[in-house]
């Protein structure tokens, strides 16, 4: 494809260098030269100027114009310097900026080589540019391929995306037709950009593998468009191919018309845009993991609106993050982790939680509740974004080959595995102990002070009272024994505090001869008498268990059962009211 943008820049830069080359001669430089045999029907000896090393001995003075510097990134763009000097014989250096000023330079050079003066001829100029032309049409065995794209626009004439480009219309030699493409937005004024692509034919010669190629090249570019930002592109309904030597010839694509709103890079963007399009083809293996969910987040890209998409992009967070994993959390924590910081994710969380409310009310038509956030088509778009950001990331190797386990390593090394539950993150209800301590202790003292208030008895005034037979009584030195009647109900005894009078006292034991006390239980509710749980059983009987504690049961419970989870999710896959089985010959109902 003949790159009229080469073409002028060129031009301008050939006029500027014969001025300045011009401008050396008259200044007192001679052009070197040599003296030739005499042949080719001349008898006597040739006068040959040296012109190309001259030109070559002054390409600082060159380098140093404007339209050198334009030139020179025109063919770096272009990517016809390393074709140009391998065709001259040159080995092109490994940088692209120096293999491009070496182009530019042996083009000014090849341009006046063996003339006695450097003014501008057209014929000269025409023969050199034809050499740098044969270079960007296709080679033997190759097609080349164009397809306008619809709603893009960006700074310059060029940007190449590994595999393929996207020129200006205006900048190469087109079909007419091909720089007329519809608008959806912008200005009328405003250029057309084209993708551009070569791929080889097949080995027969033929175009129907060529074809496939080209349409994966063109459906890779637009994927990564897509995923670099959001906006509406797509490729226009036709496009051009050509072989070596033979015309264009217009083939139909059937790409659909792209959302409104067009789609526009700036300076920042180019750079990165180039990075994720040289991930894309060169990480294939990547790309093939994420296929399902890149197939269904450009099958909501190709629908009218956000809302419309909304449930083809949750179905894609679905395939990417659903299922179990070490920290135990759902679709929308997981999806938080992989997008935001720790400081906004919960808020990316509720945003996914309420698309997913959000669809349950287009599926079922029921209204979700109002939660005072941003109305549906803000909740769809923001989905949108977190699926770009997912598999963007995914895409260039960000976060690995397991999405789940990325989000739960996330969450876990960040100690956020409580999205599941009410607490948050920046609260006393795990990890503050020192608060929780606290608070036990100065309760435990305002209830020591309640009790203190109650009149108790001094040893300095004594309380008179008489017993009868006093003197034939003996308190004897045995343990306290305590005994504590279990309660009727947990529920009554949470209730219910002791008062202050019904606090038990320790009973004296009067007997004529010491006995030996029990010691007291230590454990709350029980009482001290209790044998072992092992010993409750007499000969071989089966004996039960200990009764666990009801948080333990709470631990060990068991995850959701398919039965379950089958429940929960069997609303998002309709039945139909009749079964049908299609047999060889004939449908026939099936037997119930």
């Amino acid at each position: 494809m003949r790159d009229l943008h080469l073409r002028h820049t060129l031009t301008s830069l050939a006029r500027d260098a014969s001025e300045v080359l011009t401008g050396l001669v008259s200044s007192g430089q001679e052009i070197p030269y040599e003296i030739g045999e005499p042949g080719e029907g001349f008898a006597f000896c040739q006068y040959q100027p040296l012109t190309a090393r001259f030109v070559r001995d002054n390409a600082t003075e060159l380098r140093a114009l404007p339209s050198f510097r334009e030139a020179m990134e025109t063919m770096r763009d272009g990517e016809l310097a390393g074709p140009y000097l391998e065709e001259a014989g040159i080995t092109p250096p490994s940088d692209p900026a120096e293999r491009a000023t070496l182009a530019v330079t042996y083009f000014l050079a090849r341009m006046w080589d063996g003339a006695t003066g450097f003014e501008l001829d057209d014929a000269r100029f025409a023969a050199a540019f034809a050499e740098i032309e044969e270079c960007a049409e296709p080679e033997e065995g190759e097609i080349e391929a164009i397809v306008p794209l619809v709603g893009f626009q960006m700074p310059g004439t060029r940007i190449d995306l590994s595999g393929a480009s996207i020129v200006r219309a205006d900048a190469v030699d087109v079909p007419a037709e091909a720089g007329r493409t519809e608008r959806p937005s912008g200005a009328a004024w405003e250029p057309t950009f084209l993708i551009s692509a070569r791929v080889s034919l097949d080995p027969d010669g033929g175009l129907g593998g060529a074809g496939e190629r080209v349409a994966r090249t063109f459906e890779r570019v637009i994927t990564t468009l897509r995923l670099h930002k959001p906006g509406g592109v797509g490729l226009a309904p036709h496009g051009w191919v050509r072989v070596a030597g033979d015309r264009w010839r217009r083939i139909a694509t059937g790409a659909g018309r792209p959302r409104p709103g067009g789609y526009r890079l700036t300076e920042g963007d180019l750079a990165d845009l180039s990075a994720l399009a040289r991930a894309m083809s060169v990480h294939s293996n990547r790309v093939g993991r994420l296929r399902r969910a890149l197939l269904r987040f450009e099958t909501g890209l190709d629908r009218r609106g956000a809302i419309d998409a909304l449930n083809d992009h949750l179905l894609a967070l679905r395939f990417l993050l659903e299922g179990e994993g070490p920290a135990g959390v759902g679709l929308p924590m997981r999806v938080a982790a992989l997008t935001q910081d720790a400081g906004t994710r919960l808020d990316a969380k509720h945003v996914v939680e309420q698309a997913i409310a959000l669809e349950r009310e287009l599926w079922s038509g029921e209204p979700a509740a109002a939660n005072g956030s941003g109305g549906p088509s803000e909740t769809a778009a923001q989905v949108e974004e977190l699926l770009r950001t997912i598999l963007r990331r995914g895409v260039t190797g960000e976060l690995g080959s397991d999405l789940r386990a990325a989000a739960d390593e996330t969450l876990l090394a960040e100690g956020l595995a409580f999205g599941e539950g009410e607490g948050q993150r920046g609260t006393d209800t795990e990890w503050d102990l020192d608060t929780i301590e606290t608070e036990l202790v100065e309760e435990s003292r305002s209830e020591d002070e309640e009790v203190e208030e109650a009149p108790m008895p001094t040893a300095e005034e004594p309380e008179d009272f008489e017993v009868a037979n006093a003197e034939e009584i003996r308190v004897s030195r045995a343990e306290p024994t305590w005994t504590i009647e279990e309660p009727a109900a947990e529920a009554d005894f949470e209730s219910e505090e002791p008062a202050i009078e019904d606090i038990p006292t320790m009973p004296f034991s009067f007997a004529e001869d010491e006995i030996e006390a029990e010691e007291p239980a230590s454990d709350f509710g029980r009482k001290a008498t209790t044998a072992d749980w092992l010993e409750e059983v007499d000969g071989d009987a089966t004996m039960d268990f200990p009764a666990r504690s009801s948080h333990l049961d709470e631990l060990s419970r068991s995850p959701m059962d398919r039965e379950e989870v089958k429940a929960r999710v069997q609303y998002l896959f309709p039945r139909t009211e009749t079964n049908w089985t299609v047999g060889r010959k004939a449908p026939r109902r099936a037997a119930s």
